[in-house]
């Protein structure tokens, strides 16, 4: 099966976004020193074609699609001067501040868990007594507090 033309504009741009160019920036001079920026670069991508026949007679339906993912995040520069050559990483604060959410979405989901099973034992426990006939002192308790 060849490929349709429709896709080789699509092709020929993949092909210039792959390799190094993806990672480093083009070099910018200035005052006698050179700064190449970089970036860690991720991409997940898929597609597919397909033909089938329609259902009322025996013409052949083609179609296809795909979709695609690029991210890129500066995590630093090489400057090159007559000192010498460098790297600067660049501080990506959102990593720490992402782990300190997560650990407090966590928190909040246990804290209501265990909430949530304190209170159903304790329904369970004055269910019991209250159809043993027996007194709920927790109950007694509670209510009191409510009332104040």
């Amino acid at each position: 099966m060849s490929k349709p033309k429709a896709l080789a504009p699509i092709e020929s741009a993949l092909a210039r976004l792959t390799g190094a160019r993806l990672c480093y920036g083009k070099p910018v001079t200035t005052a006698g020193r050179t700064v190449i920026t970089v970036a860690r670069v991720r991409s997940i991508g898929g597609g597919g074609l397909g033909t089938a026949r329609d259902d009322g007679n025996d013409a052949l339906s083609s179609g296809g699609g795909g979709g695609g993912l690029l991210d890129a995040r500066p995590v630093g520069f090489i400057e090159l001067s007559a000192d010498g050559t460098r790297y600067v990483p660049i501080d990506d604060r959102r990593v720490p501040l992402a782990a300190i959410a997560g650990g407090a979405l966590l928190t909040f989901a246990l804290t209501r868990r265990v909430a949530r099973r304190r209170r159903i034992r304790f329904a369970r426990k004055v269910a019991r007594s209250v159809k043993a006939g027996r007194p709920v002192p927790e109950l007694e308790r509670y209510v009191a507090s409510q009332r104040s």
